[in-house]
């Protein structure tokens, strides 16, 4: 086994006072019966355990190469530096403890012994944090290492298979030339068969298959090794989360107690803000109800108020009119009044034409009575002369008396109708100075009789127009009665919404007070949730990560 029991460097560092071996392995659930069920699991026997005692020489000759070349590939690297600058160990005594480690791969005793230092080594790993990723990692170092040293030895061993049996050949008495022959796979006889002689193959296939079968009986020793060393983890992870689990149920226990009665408290505060919300909904559904009934109103009322004004400017419009046509009424008034003043005028001066005219027809009268004393007289004098005449006797005498009545008659007749002549002239100019007054009496009174129409039908408008007015009115005050009554109800509604404000107002009060409570519950509750925060948790990361 060498000058130093491998087993005896472990178990010196100052982590291991930590570490309870046995305990470690019976919390893992190891045991003899496990162990065997792990070993017949993966093939490991009594013929590994052999191969793994044989390389133990082999092993120790190279526990310095491979210690070194291990800790120069660790000590590349960040994460794995600062990890070993944790250890209480120094980089000399780990590399020892790594020599120790390799060697004891190859004891030859795998029993509860060696798998128990196996657990003791992993917990103290994972007493230093080392993450699960480094530590197995680490198994992949160890493969190139001594992989690299067993397929020397895998190549040494086929040397030696062959040289041993070159020499048993040639001890034999082989002549050169025959054992050439014999070599490539020709017999004496000359024969032609390819390949390499027979027992020489079955040599060297049993050197190469005898390496190969120390490779395989490391690998699973390894294997076992890794399963143990991940238990260690598992069951520190395991414990660590039993522990938290433990922590939050406990605290979980103490918070249920301190918050229960807050909570009972809550809820009752919570019931009778609920209710107190349901009365506040109920208030306002009805104040809703309330707007929209004002809404309702205030459409009427502004539908009334639209109907006020359009009335209001109908009344506005119609009493312009009217004013315009009573204007037009008194101005056709005014006319007819000049026009009848002027046919007052022209009657009057009518009534003169004819008083005139009644004056010349006397004057006339009087000429026609002298005309007829005249046409007398001259029948007097015809007849007088009539009968001078027939007497003979101073007939020249009688006939000049007659001749110069006559003649006088004459004269007088001519002064009379030249008189009468006049006079009928100036009847004519009379007769003619009536007709124009007439004509213009006529006239005036036809434009005074049209003008009274016009102002007569103005009138009947301002009749109409006024009427119009007065419905108008009748509109604007049926209008104004509606708003009042609208008013009146707008009132109403509002007194309503007020009163339901007031008790919206009381009730949120109440809401306050609740909400004030429940905000004193909630403290003591946060207060108690925030000891949560105060416990120290795990750092939960997954096993790849470790």
């Amino acid at each position: 086994m060498g000058e130093t029991d491998p087993m005896a460097v472990f178990g010196q560092g100052g982590l291991n006072e930590h570490v309870d071996p046995d305990a470690l392995l019976e919390s893992i659930g190891v045991d003899e019966a496990e162990l065997e069920f792990r070993k017949a699991f993966i093939g490991f026997d009594d013929e590994d355990e052999r191969r793994l005692t044989d390389l133990e020489p082999l092993l120790r000759d190279h526990q310095d190469e491979i210690a070194e070349r291990f800790y120069e590939n660790l000590t590349s690297y960040d994460g794995p530096l600062e990890i070993m600058g944790r250890s209480p160990k120094g980089i000399e005594p780990l590399k020892q403890s790594q020599r120790a480690y390799l060697v004891s791969l190859a004891t030859g005793e795998y029993g509860e012994t060696y798998f128990r230092n196996r657990a003791r080594i992993g917990k103290l790993h994972e007493l230093l944090d080392m993450p699960m990723k480094y530590y197995v990692g680490q198994y992949g170092v160890y493969y190139d290492l001594i992989l690299s040293t067993l397929d020397e030895r895998v190549q040494q061993l086929t040397v030696d298979a062959i040289e041993t049996w070159l020499d048993e050949e040639l001890d034999g008495g082989r002549g050169s030339r025959g054992f050439v022959g014999q070599l490539f796979g020709g017999g004496d006889g000359g024969s032609e068969t390819d390949g390499l002689d027979e027992s020489l193959e079955r040599a060297v296939r049993t050197a190469i298959h005898d390496g190969m079968a120390d490779v395989l009986s490391v690998l699973k020793i390894m294997n076992l090794d890794m399963q143990i060393a991940a238990d260690t983890y598992f069951e520190s992870y395991t414990r660590k989360i039993d522990r938290e689990v433990d922590q939050r149920r406990e605290l979980a226990s103490r918070v249920q107690q301190d918050v229960r009665q807050p909570i009972e408290d809550l809820q009752s505060a919570s019931q009778a803000t609920a209710e107190s919300a349901q009365e506040i909904n109920d208030h306002v559904v009805s104040q809703a109800q309330d707007m929209d009934e004002i809404a309702a109103e205030v459409e009427s009322l502004s539908a009334n108020v639209e109907a006020v004004a359009t009335a209001a400017e109908a009344v506005q419009e119609a009493g312009g009119e009217a004013a315009s046509l009573a204007n037009d009424g008194v101005e056709q008034a005014e006319s007819a009044l000049e026009e009848l003043t002027a046919v007052e005028d022209a009657a009057v001066e009518t009534t003169d034409a004819v008083d005139r005219l009644e004056s010349q027809m006397g004057a006339i009268d009087e000429v026609v009575d002298r005309i007829d004393q005249l046409a007398e007289r001259t029948k007097v004098l015809g007849t007088n002369a009539s009968v001078e005449a027939t007497r003979g006797e101073n007939a020249g005498e009688t006939l000049q008396v007659i001749a110069k009545e006559v003649q006088s008659f004459a004269a007088q007749a001519q002064g009379d109708l030249d008189r009468i002549e006049a006079e009928i002239e100036e009847m004519k100019r009379t007769t003619d100075e009536t007709v124009e007054a007439v004509d213009e009496t006529v006239s005036r009174l036809s434009q005074s009789t049209d003008r009274i129409d016009e102002a007569v039908t103005d009138f009947r408008t301002i009749h109409d127009v006024v009427e119009d007015v007065s419905n108008g009115v009748d509109i604007v005050a049926n209008a104004v009665t509606e708003q009042a009554t609208s008013a009146e109800a707008i009132n109403r509604t509002v007194e309503g919404a007020a009163t339901s404000a007031d008790q919206i107002s009381s009730e949120t009060q109440t809401v306050a007070v609740a909400a004030e409570q429940q905000s004193q519950n909630l403290t003591e509750i946060v207060q108690n949730v925030r000891r949560l925060a105060t416990v120290e948790s795990v750092e939960r990361r997954p096993i790849y990560e470790r």
